[in-house]
């Protein structure tokens, strides 16, 4: 049984003629006859008899036609899928990360997506959670990908948290609260930092200092760098806040050490977020996809 005797068969009952039926799926009117044929005598039974209003299906007929639609369905949706598979593997997608993910998760990611999707153009903008938010809105990125900030409202945004997230005080190894690999409240209010400027992160670091009574510490450096800060901490004697899985060659080799204590913004959420109502291409679902197998619970990279 093949897809083109279904759809000709088909067609000869919709239409109740043969000549038309051959009209409308570009064959011949004989051709479609040793069509239907060939599929009556491999299920051995007549399939179309010829009424007083036309051409019109045997009782072995209506059987294989009901099947014959939901074959016809599936096999549509199949070459659906595949023309979208197929678009995803060409193209570009513009999407944005939080600035902890530019040096794990994501290039792991890409990398894979690169080996199987060579073709595929990726621009990667990574910025904090607020600024990565408004590229959102204004459709600048296609989606974005990471830490989720405090927020009052997301303003046509749609959020989808995937996970929770742990950060912890980093100290350099020569800082003093490195040799106890601890601090207090207080310690941590008189110390000096070097933190990310995105306004999600500085909003919860002062609220958490604010909420003790306690004076917010000075920042000696505000930055969107990742890797100027590590370069800060492991230098001076600032403290920072950072995912482990970001400075874990540091920690190994002790140039970094996490200290155990209360820590401001210690748990997140990351996720994805999107503009509401806002189209995406097969080639952002697909990297979409990737992030959300890449974040779910269980797998290592926090």
């Amino acid at each position: 049984m093949e897809i083109q005797q279904l759809k000709h068969l088909m067609a000869a009952v919709e239409h109740r003629n043969l000549l038309k039926a051959a009209d409308s799926t570009f064959i011949s009117q004989s051709g479609l006859s040793r069509s239907i044929k060939s599929l009556e005598t491999r299920l051995g039974v007549p399939l179309l008899i010829r009424g007083p209003k036309g051409v019109e299906p045997t009782v072995y007929g209506q059987s294989v036609l009901r099947r014959a639609r939901v074959i016809l369905n599936e096999v549509a949706k199949a070459v659906d899928e595949v023309r979208a598979i197929e678009q995803a593997r060409v193209g570009e997608v513009t999407f944005g990360i939080t600035q902890n993910y530019g040096t794990y998760l994501v290039p792991e990611l890409l990398a894979d997506l690169h080996r199987e999707r060579p073709d595929l153009k990726v621009t990667v903008i990574a910025d904090g959670f607020m600024e990565l938010l408004e590229r959102v809105k204004t459709e600048s990125i296609d989606f974005a990908f990471g830490l989720i900030g405090q927020i009052r409202r997301s303003d046509g945004v749609v959020i989808e948290p995937l996970r929770s997230h742990r950060s912890r005080v980093m100290a350099g190894r020569g800082h003093p609260f490195a040799a106890i690999g601890a601090a207090s409240r207080a310690q941590l209010a008189d110390a000096d930092w070097a933190m990310l400027s995105s306004e999600g992160v500085q909003r919860g670091f002062g609220l958490f200092f604010e909420s003790r009574g306690l004076s917010v510490p000075r920042q000696v450096l505000r930055t969107n760098s990742i890797s100027l800060i590590r370069s800060m901490v492991k230098t001076s004697d600032t403290l920072t806040i950072l995912p482990e899985d970001v400075v874990r060659d540091d920690i190994q080799i002790g140039d970094i050490v996490p200290l155990e204590c209360e820590t401001p913004i210690e748990q997140t959420k990351v996720g994805l977020f999107f503009r509401e109502g806002g189209l995406l291409t097969p080639q952002a679902q697909l990297v979409i996809e990737r992030f959300r197998r890449a974040a779910t619970p269980g797998a290592s990279y926090s």
